[in-house]
């Protein structure tokens, strides 16, 4: 596995086009917190993981949200999978992943959303067979407080044996370029997703796509 190149994505907003799905579930659970619901355009300025952060950002207390946490959670998924079932990929990502199978790049998932649920959507919208793993949460409740990506990615690299400079990391949050950064990997950050252009561009990443094909054309340049 030395020399084979991997690629892993984010979930939400990167391969799922499911920004508005889940814009309007945290503003449910804003509401229930008892805060008036924000605008797209602040949603992707305070998008955050822990995703207590989030709320806090927006005046929610941290008490309050610790405290219902559960039955915050249970608002959330009961708006946003119903809506999600209907979500379709960001275009250009079916290209994307035949173009990687092709060039015999090994593709993974690693998210904060719940690792059955993927799953589901994978084999809905017939593209599991181009994953080899989906490393995602075992529950809806974990990303509130924690944060767990890099720890989850770094060993399943040590396990499988991939290098770090052969792995690029792609996703729509600041969390890629922070997790390349600490891990020595290569970041590919794609706008339009949870996250604002300009956090983004912030957060330092190797390359900024704003649309798969960009991907295609950064992967094969790099190589």
């Amino acid at each position: 596995m030395k020399d084979k190149k991997l690629i892993v994505f984010d979930w939400n907003g990167t391969i799922l086009a499911d920004t508005l799905p889940c814009w309007r579930a945290s503003n449910a659970c804003l509401e229930f917190f008892g805060v008036e619901p924000i605008s797209l355009k602040r949603y992707r300025e305070t998008s955050n993981f822990p995703v207590i952060h989030f709320y806090a950002k927006n005046g929610a207390s941290v008490d309050l949200v610790l405290e219902k946490q559960a039955e915050a959670n249970d608002i959330f998924y009961n708006h946003y999978i119903q809506a999600a079932t209907r979500a379709r990929t960001r275009t250009g990502v079916r290209t994307l992943l035949h173009w990687l199978e092709q060039k015999g790049y090994d593709r993974t998932i690693l998210s904060n959303y719940i690792t059955e649920e993927i799953e589901k959507q994978l084999i809905r919208l017939k593209i599991d067979h181009y994953f080899s793993h989906v490393c995602g949460n075992p529950d809806g409740c974990t990303v509130l407080e924690r944060a767990t990506k890099p720890e989850r990615l770094s060993a399943y690299m040590l396990k499988r044996g991939y290098r770090a400079d052969n792995t690029y990391l792609i996703g729509d949050s600041t969390e890629e370029p922070e997790i390349a950064h600490k891990l020595g990997l290569k970041c590919i950050s794609i706008t339009g997703g949870y996250f604002s252009t300009g956090r983004l561009k912030a957060a330092k990443p190797h390359f900024l796509a704003h649309n798969m094909k960009d991907v295609i054309e950064i992967l094969d340049g790099d190589c």
